[in-house]
């Protein structure tokens, strides 16, 4: 993928439902920081060729690494069928990172995750993709989804994902950020399989313009995603690993079962 490709497709502007919308998304990225993570990025390509994973090369790119604060990376199975659940307080850095996870435990592995990233080709490998629009096609997309990472879990398979959705917000103009909800989604997909879950916390939350962005619309929510993310470079990411629950101990799971 040439940088020019990359620039094009790693932008949250393909979310927005409208032409200006779309306009507006990619003018605030541009403005607060997505060319300076594309140079950051640039010549990726080269490092990979030499036997590197994407995994391991964007996170070093961007000075990520783990502050395991809580648990070890001993309690991600190495083989088996396994659910990684993580909450999304950031966006990209999550993902990001939930990959790195489970790029160094299992090697290979599929992520749940928002389809405005299909575009990219890195990721697209990996992502098994979603969607939130309230869309015929959305429907069709999720159940597909759904069914290929039961496959994938049959097959002894490890995903990652997101059950809230969406990233992190406060529900008040200053109320602690928290996940939503999870989405039936991610427990009908445990509840389905023979996974083993592990629960995967990633410590703080975007900022406070964030949030308030939030509550004022969504195309401003995602126009400063890439901010975000820019704004936590080069610094320790703390997360804590879980122990791992058979399906069955696992209590969205077991909700999910009996519905």
């Amino acid at each position: 993928m040439q940088q020019n490709t990359l620039s094009r497709d790693i932008s949250y502007a393909t979310a927005a439902r409208s032409k200006p919308g779309r306009a507006l998304i990619r003018a605030l990225e541009n403005a607060t920081g997505r060319r300076h993570l594309i140079r950051r990025a640039a010549g990726y390509e080269a490092e990979i060729a030499q036997g590197r994973s994407f995994w391991q090369v964007i996170p070093d790119r961007f000075g990520l690494t783990f502050d395991i604060i809580g648990g070890s990376l001993s309690n991600i199975p190495r083989s088996g069928p396994l659910v990684l659940i993580a909450n999304h307080p950031y966006g990209i850095l999550d993902g990001l990172m939930l990959g790195k996870l489970l790029d160094a435990s299992r090697g290979d592995f599929r992520i749940l995750a928002n389809s405005v990233f299909r575009r990219a080709e890195d990721l697209n490998r990996v992502l098994l993709p979603i969607s939130f629009e309230e869309t015929k096609a959305a429907v069709k997309l999720n159940l597909e989804t759904r069914a290929t990472a039961l496959s994938y879990l049959g097959q002894g398979g490890a995903i990652g994902v997101f059950p809230g959705g969406t990233v992190s917000t406060s529900a008040k103009p200053f109320s602690h950020p928290m996940d939503p909800g999870w989405r039936n989604f991610t427990a009908k997909m445990i509840a389905r399989s023979d996974a083993t879950v592990v629960p995967v916390y990633f410590e703080g939350h975007n900022s406070r313009l964030f949030q308030l962005a939030s509550r004022l619309h969504s195309n401003l929510r995602l126009a400063l995603l890439l901010k975000e993310f820019k704004s936590r470079i080069d610094e320790p990411v703390r997360v804590v690993i879980g122990d791992p629950m058979p399906r069955h101990l696992c209590p969205f799971a077991f909700a999910a079962s009996v519905l």
